[in-house]
């Protein structure tokens, strides 16, 4: 069975479209801007091209080659950005989430989830946060500098609606959908319903 995953639209209507593994869904995306375009039955049942076959090398790859090669074949994240509104209800959905664990209940979960590149709102709407610079999600340390120290703390303990208003203005302005702390740490936020940007890195890593 193949993987769920965006390849070449194969109708040629848009630059990709989502495979689901099995056939084609009405899920596309054309210069990082995703919409909805559905296929009839017989579009869905198009076959996925195969990939080419590459022979095995004649000795094992060194485990930075491993990894280079992992990186390249990354999808590009800002093909699958989050929308201007999953981003900012992810924020509502952050908050009730710290009301109804009691803080304590959503700090232990979020420390679980960092390295995955996921805050507890976002792993339940299916978000990842990604590096532009290698595609990939950021590990735990990132993450914890990311949504507690840059975000958290000081829209909760310091600047608080003030932080939180300049942040979405951020959002609402820019063709990345970055916010200050996306743009200081070069991250975007995408749907990863697929989970194609799994994290290569170990929990506790930069």
């Amino acid at each position: 069975m193949s993987v769920s995953s965006w390849e070449p639209d194969p109708t040629g209507r848009h630059q990709y479209r989502w495979f689901d593994g099995e056939e084609w869904t009405d899920q596309v995306a054309d210069d990082g801007a995703q919409s909805v375009d559905p296929v009839s039955t017989d579009e869905a049942r198009l076959p996925l091209e195969p990939l080419p076959t590459v022979p095995p090398p004649s000795e094992p790859l060194p485990e930075d080659s491993d990894r280079e090669q992992q990186l390249s074949d990354a999808p590009d994240p800002l093909l699958m950005l989050s929308s201007q509104g999953k981003r900012l209800g992810a924020i509502l959905l952050e908050i009730l989430l710290v009301a109804v664990t009691l803080v304590i209940g959503w700090l232990i979960w979020a420390l679980i989830v960092y390295s995955h590149g996921q805050s507890p709102a976002k792993q339940l709407l299916k978000m990842r946060v990604v590096r532009l610079e290698d595609r990939q999600t950021p590990g735990f340390a990132l993450m914890a500098l990311r949504e507690l120290v840059l975000k958290a703390i000081p829209s909760f303990f310091l600047l608080g609606l003030l932080w939180v208003a300049v942040n979405g203005v951020v959002l609402l302005t820019n063709d990345r959908l970055q916010t200050l702390w996306d743009k200081m740490l070069k991250t975007v936020v995408v749907d990863d319903p697929g989970n194609q940007f799994r994290p290569l890195n170990r929990p506790w890593d930069y």
